[in-house]
């Protein structure tokens, strides 16, 4: 159980905080992650007097839409309590997404992405901020916690969402765990998912603003 929701000011501060980035958002219902306004695509918004609007209604969670903000975000994953890797990555001493993406950056010889924006998320993972491809193909988002990446790396990008910090669920808060600015998409990881699906939503690159 939530022991106590963030006030609608602390809230309606992160969502503009987020907008000033130019992200664009949106309400999540108080202390869970199901979207607060029918249509929430279309109606994410940068605009400092609809979110405020929108936030002096209540202490709702925020939400951005990665494409129509300039966003891709790798969210590593971590194990459940008792899940292990699959049998092929045990020997390499991985636990978690944040290992996946290690092993694969290592393999690339390139630097994992310290620098760039990122969320600390409730269960103990993390979320990388990074630009939209300019050109180019935008990958698929994940469906569930793995994508062609690797185990426990997920993709979100076109037609979902992500939390952002100052949300709070039952878990836990979403923090701030670096204060950057959104790195650049990997040139590494674009290759790794070359021959891989792109968004139906936004196979040319970011999605036009409402």
């Amino acid at each position: 159980m939530i022991s106590a929701l963030p006030s609608r000011q602390t809230l309606k501060a992160a969502a503009l905080a987020a907008a000033e980035r130019g992200w664009r958002v949106f309400p999540l219902r108080p202390g869970s992650l199901t979207p607060a306004v029918p249509d929430w695509q279309r109606k994410a918004t940068c605009d400092p007097e609809r979110i405020s609007n929108a936030w002096d209604h209540g202490p709702y969670n925020v939400a951005a839409v990665p494409c129509p903000s300039n966003l891709i975000i790798l969210d590593l994953v971590p194990a459940r309590p008792g899940e292990r890797p699959p049998l092929r990555l045990r020997s390499a001493g991985i636990h978690d997404g944040a290992d996946v993406l290690a092993e694969l950056t290592e393999s690339a010889n390139a630097r994992f992405p310290f620098e760039v924006f990122t969320v600390a998320t409730p269960g103990g993972g993390m979320h990388l901020y990074f630009t939209h491809p300019p050109q180019g193909p935008c990958p698929q988002a994940s469906t569930g916690t793995d994508s062609a990446l690797g185990w426990h790396v997920a993709i979100r990008s076109a037609g979902t969402f992500v939390p952002l910090p100052g949300s709070v669920v039952a878990d836990g808060a979403y923090e701030i765990a670096h204060d950057g600015l959104a790195g650049r998409w990997p040139a590494y990881l674009a290759r790794h998912l070359s021959s891989g699906p792109t968004s139906k939503e936004c196979a040319a690159g970011v999605l036009p603003a409402s």
